[in-house]
């Protein structure tokens, strides 16, 4: 884990990169200058985005991507550093490779006390270059009655269409899994209508060990390929995680102690103290199992970071068996035979929809009938 050397006035360690300067902080093992540590994390951004060969296509025309920010640590942290390599790209040939949209959800229909409606205001004045600045409501997905046919319509108010919907969910990780579906439709149909070719997710080494083993926990282990993996999607869009070989703590220290001025004061959704404990937790009903696996890795990766470099090596190795199957009815995503089979006493005869995936009918298995597609 990248951190402060704890006695700096005793044991003098010299940067084990220029060699010249104090090493004042550890990451991966060696001593790193300010300097240095700068370097580092910007390289491994850089490298990623040189090796996805961006360029114009056969019209000339520069592709457009799309980075959805949360005003967490790594969506921010990635904007920084994008806004950074666009920068230098002017500098160098007076044009850049690619042009960027900046998207933020608000999602005050899931946490009414949310404070983070007006924050993109803020963080368009520090960054004014970086591209177009884009605001939504989660349930503005209502406005795209062709993303999720699954969803129904909105009715007189979206936002009360949606927390009802939300509400009718059998359990906080089943609230949890549909929110961060509707997310991605509502991120992708922007998207879309943006003219975008791709989307740019802040996920870092860490996020991904995270969703290799939530996705697998919530059914939906057969969607890997397209969440982690640099990959074209089936919503027709490429997705791309340029802070794939950078750890959370890592950011966490470069947000903080690196960048001038720092961008942590930007990154007004972040916490170091997570949502729910799962060891404080009254009951296994408090804690989501998002939670407690991102939880599990940001722990993990502080004593074990190569094993949880290796959930995401083992995650990577897996393909989708048949790409070209017909769409899940909620999240879009290849049914491939869906749930048909599977006990979950969706239908008297034992067998799932079959126009819905593992996943969602896991999710909506226990909703009302009348708030979620049960066929």
């Amino acid at each position: 884990m990248p951190g402060p050397i704890a006695d700096t006035s005793s044991v003098t360690q010299q940067c084990k990169r220029c060699k010249e300067n104090e090493g004042s902080y550890i990451l991966r093992g060696d001593a790193h200058c300010r300097d240095c540590f700068d370097y580092y994390i910007r390289s491994k951004c850089v490298k990623r985005m040189e090796s996805y060969k961006i360029r114009p296509d056969d019209n000339k025309q520069i592709p457009t991507f799309l980075l959805p920010i949360s005003f967490g640590i790594s969506s921010t942290a990635l904007l920084y550093l994008i806004n950074a390599q666009l920068q230098g790209q002017r500098q160098k040939v007076t044009r850049t490779r690619y042009e960027l949209k900046i998207l933020h959800v608000d999602e005050t229909v899931l946490d009414p006390s949310s404070q983070l409606a007006d924050h993109l205001v803020k963080v368009q004045e520090r960054f004014p270059e970086a591209g177009d600045f884009i605001s939504a409501k989660l349930e503005d997905i209502y406005n795209f009655p062709d993303e999720i046919e699954g969803l129904g319509e909105g009715g007189d108010s979206n936002t009360e269409s949606m927390r009802a919907q939300l509400s009718a969910l059998p359990s906080p990780t089943s609230r949890e899994d549909m929110a961060g579906i509707i997310r991605m439709r509502l991120i992708v149909a922007i998207a879309k209508r943006e003219g975008c070719g791709g989307i740019l997710w802040g996920d870092t080494t860490t996020r991904l060990a995270d969703k290799v083993m939530a996705e697998a926990a919530k059914g939906r282990g057969f969607s890997l390929p397209w969440q982690i993996s640099d990959l074209k999607s089936p919503y027709g869009l490429t997705f791309l995680h340029p802070l794939r070989d950078v750890f959370k703590k890592e950011l966490v220290i470069y947000v903080s102690e690196i960048t001038e001025p720092p961008v942590l004061p930007l990154c007004i959704a972040y916490s170091s103290q997570p949502k729910h404990s799962a060891a404080a937790a009254t009951s296994g009903r408090n804690i989501t199992v998002g939670e407690l696996l991102t939880q599990y890795f940001e722990n993990m990766e502080i004593q074990y970071p190569s094993t949880v470099m290796n959930v995401v090596r083992m995650g990577d190795k897996l393909k989708p068996t048949n790409p070209e199957a017909a769409p899940c009815k909620i999240c879009g995503l290849p049914v491939n035979g869906g749930g048909n089979g599977l006990t979950l006493g969706a239908e008297d005869d034992g067998e799932a929809p079959s126009m819905l995936c593992y996943g969602c009918v896991r999710a909506t298995h226990g909703a009302t009938q009348q708030a979620w597609p049960m066929s």
